[in-house]
């Protein structure tokens, strides 16, 4: 059962949305060289591909070791929660390969960092999770830590990639130096069901991951037009969820020794796997054989809050603040 279960993992479908972003991440891969301090946003929903499509786009661009060392063109990392200066430093010495990637201070770690990425020929920064920038509780946007970001994407002339939830906006909107590097957003949305050319390509999805999990084990034609409603009724549409569904549906399969995917299988595989909030209206187990295939606006408006999260808008500091954080920032990285 074990190829069934990793292609879940390892197939990536190009659909119209995800392949326009990989190609103008591609773009701007292509003219970083001598140029560089550019920025793109990759804005969706949790489970709209985001993470994937940086996956992708850096293996295509992976490390090479010369002679004098590695060639690290594409540089990844994930924000952490609650980030600061030495935190997220700490992360890209990490993604770098550098020894003892939390050693030293947040002056250390960023003249270390801004030497390494130089040595290595990095040209693109990609950040994901980038909403974490902005303190939800709190209200508020880590100026200094965009900031110190922003100097550090100059200093390198490298070209800088962002992705995360729509809150992530906020931060490169809280900040003119940095809002003026980036380009237009891309826009990963979830599919949509009324939308004649969304619904194929989200069908179309639905047959690949057929035609994999299909060569070992039998399975219901998870790309039929009634299957299909029924699995965006369950996800809402977004492929992470979809992702999880089919990864809890074969693992169920694989600890009861089956070789058989039925439209039960399917349902408690949904009730194990979907994450709904409190605040959606009870939703039906559309794997459930009582679920009638009807495309209500009713049920479509439902299910399409589905993984959504209640954003909130940002609280700025006063700009007289944000210039004093901005000249401490600035005169760390001078006497470092």
């Amino acid at each position: 059962m074990n190829k069934p279960l990793t292609v879940i993992e390892r197939i990536v479908i190009p659909h119209t949305a995800f392949a326009d972003a990989q190609r103008q991440i591609e773009q701007c891969f292509t003219f970083s060289a001598g140029q560089g301090a550019q920025g793109l946003a990759i804005v969706g929903e949790s489970g709209t591909g985001k993470t994937s499509l940086l996956e992708s786009f850096e293996s295509k661009h992976e490390p090479i070791r010369r002679d004098d060392g590695m060639d690290v063109p594409v540089l990844r990392a994930t924000v952490p929660s609650g980030p600061t200066v030495k935190s997220l430093a700490g992360k890209l010495l990490e993604a770098l390969g550098a020894p003892d990637p939390e050693r030293g201070t947040e002056n250390e770690k960023s003249r270390r960092l801004r030497v390494l990425m130089k040595k290595s020929g990095t040209r693109m920064v990609m950040i994901d999770e980038f909403q974490h920038f902005y303190d939800r509780g709190k209200r508020q946007i880590m100026h200094n830590v965009a900031d110190w970001l922003k100097v550090l994407i100059d200093d390198t002339g490298t070209t800088l990639v962002v992705a995360g939830l729509r809150s992530c906006r906020n931060v490169i909107d809280g900040n003119e130096q940095l809002a003026r590097r980036f380009l237009a957003p891309i826009q990963l949305p979830r599919f949509s069901w009324t939308d004649v050319g969304q619904r194929s390509q989200f069908i179309c999805i639905l047959k690949a991951f057929h035609h994999e999990i299909a060569k070992q084990i039998e399975v219901p034609a998870l790309h039929s037009e009634q299957m299909a409603f029924r699995f965006y009724c369950s996800t809402g549409g977004l492929i992470g969820y979809l992702a999880n569904l089919l990864k809890q549906t074969l693992r169920n399969a694989d600890v009861e020794g089956r070789k058989v995917i039925r439209l039960d299988d399917l349902a408690a595989a949904h009730i194990e796997s979907v994450w709904s909030s409190e605040y959606i209206s009870a939703l039906p187990n559309p794997f459930e054989r009582s679920f009638r295939l009807v495309e209500s606006v009713d049920l479509l408006e439902r299910v399409g809050k589905i993984g959504a999260l209640a954003e909130t808008a940002p609280v700025y500091l006063p700009r007289s603040v944000r210039g004093r954080v901005r000249e401490s920032i600035d005169s760390l990285l001078v006497r470092s």
